[in-house]
This record gives C-alpha cells, structure tokens and sequence, in this order.
C-alpha cells in the first residue's frame, strides 16, 4: 500500500511566558511572515508547505487577507505576494519609534526656548495623536500627554499637518462634520481651506482657543526625507502668557528648531 504524506501534527503554541497562543492569528502571522521572506509571488500550495497548514485552511486566510489589503493576488498568476496595507502599518511603526527618538533633543530645545510645554505629535486620518511632551516649569500648565488624541481641524498641530499633506489626505476632514468645541472652533470647508492657505505661506499654525477656552498653542511642520509632513512640534500654554506678539515672536524660533528637525530626517527643500 503506498504511503500517504499526512498534514503535520497540531502543537500546541504557547508564547514567551507560557500562555496559549490564539492559533487562528498565529497561523495568519505565519502566512504574512512566510511571503515576507520570499523573494517573489509565492502559489497557495507552496505556502501550504511553508506554513504547515492544509490548502483549504490558508486559502481561508489569505481570503481575509487580501480582503483587508495585507496580501494581494497577482491576478495572471493566481500566485500571492504582500500588499500595500502591510507597508503602510510599517511605515507607520517606523515613524512612531524614529520620530520620537530624533526629535527629542529638539523638543527639549523647544521648551527652553519658549518655556512652555513642547509636544511631538503624528496624525491618523482624522486625528492628531501626541507622541511626547517636554513639560514647562510653569504651575499652570497644559494638561496633555502621550497617546492622547484631538481633531486635526482645530489644533494647532493638526492644522500644521493638514496645510502640508497632498490634496486626497485632507478631503476626508474638510468634508467629515466639525465639532465646535469653543466659540472660536474653525468651522466649514472654505473658512478651514482659506486658514491652511495662510498657514501654507507663513510656514506655522496658531490655534487661538480653538479647541480650549484660555489656550494658545503655536505649531510647525515637521517633514522627512520623502518631503512628507510626518508630524508636527508645539508649545501651548494659557493665553495670558501665550500672547499674540509672543506667538510671532517664538514662531521664528520655533521654525528653525522644526527645520532642523526635519533635516536630521532628511529634508531637503526643493531650492536646495
């Protein structure tokens, strides 16, 4: 009787500490990892092999996958590589770790310069999301904090970011509701496009008790060597410290700190 090759036995996966592994994400992080180390496409009977699982269990993973962007089919082959979707989570944990670790000692710069707490922050798609904070000596301070997130719309740094970012990544914003959060929130498409415009030629953004009642936060752009605007630094602090004249006066400082940021990054302008 000829020998027939069985599928490999079930183990039992457990992680690092001892707990039971989830195996439906175990064998789904065993496809992404499997065609990350291929050079190419790669056929569903080669993965099978690969994996250790039958044809039908990764034909159902890779389903997901594909639906989700993580995996895309080539569709003359039928064979499967990575998809965009995996890059963009790549991108987005390279920033998070990198900018953090780059932008510190100007964040620390920042904060002596102005005496006011400096944040870092990075953007989702309709949110600023704060990455660090160098707090001010000042009793009265702003009371944000790593992992904390606000609007794009009415915030210093998301205006700051939303002026620099191509035309399809601020569309979603400028046609989602507004939430008025203060009597001076920015609300509707034409009057939030004519305040990036001008955030655009002067280079920083001002949120003027926008999104708290007391609070002026000034904020600059911060790119990457693709010309990207990957983020944003600022200072706030309560209005009666944080003047209109102190504003203007700290943006020029606060510019050259954010520009030389954005050069450690690799930025170069397109004069350079």
């Amino acid at each position: 009787m000829q020998n027939q090759k069985q599928p490999p036995a079930k183990v039992r996966r457990t992680t690092g500490s001892g707990r039971p592994k989830v195996q439906s994400v175990d064998r789904t992080l065993d496809v992404l990892e499997s065609l990350a180390s291929r050079r190419g496409a790669t056929g569903i009977s080669e993965l099978s092999q690969l994996v250790g699982l039958h044809v039908s269990t990764v034909h159902r993973l890779l389903a997901t996958l594909v639906d989700r962007g993580y995996v895309r089919q080539d569709p003359d082959s039928s064979r499967y590589h990575l998809g965009s979707r995996v890059f963009t989570l790549a991108s987005a944990a390279d920033l998070h770790l990198d900018l953090r670790l780059v932008a510190r000692p100007y964040l620390e710069r920042l904060m002596r310069q102005s005496g006011e707490t400096a944040n870092l922050v990075t953007a989702s798609e309709t949110e600023v999301v704060y990455l660090d904070q160098v707090a001010s000596l000042h009793l009265v301070k702003m009371f944000t904090a790593p992992g904390m997130r606000a609007p794009l719309y009415c915030t210093g740094t998301g205006k700051a970011m939303l002026a620099f970012k191509p035309r399809e990544a601020i569309e979603p914003v400028l046609a989602a509701p507004m939430r008025r959060y203060t009597d001076k929130t920015i609300l509707g498409r034409s009057a939030l496009e004519a305040e990036l415009a001008l955030i655009r030629k002067n280079g920083f953004s001002v949120d003027n008790e926008e999104m708290e009642d007391g609070v002026r936060c000034l904020a600059v752009p911060v790119f990457d060597r693709r010309r990207e605007c990957v983020g944003a630094m600022s200072v706030s602090g309560p209005t009666t410290r944080m003047t209109e004249e102190r504003v203007a006066k700290l943006a020029v400082a606060a510019r050259a700190i954010a520009g030389e940021l954005s050069r450690q990054l690799g930025f170069e302008s397109e004069s350079h």
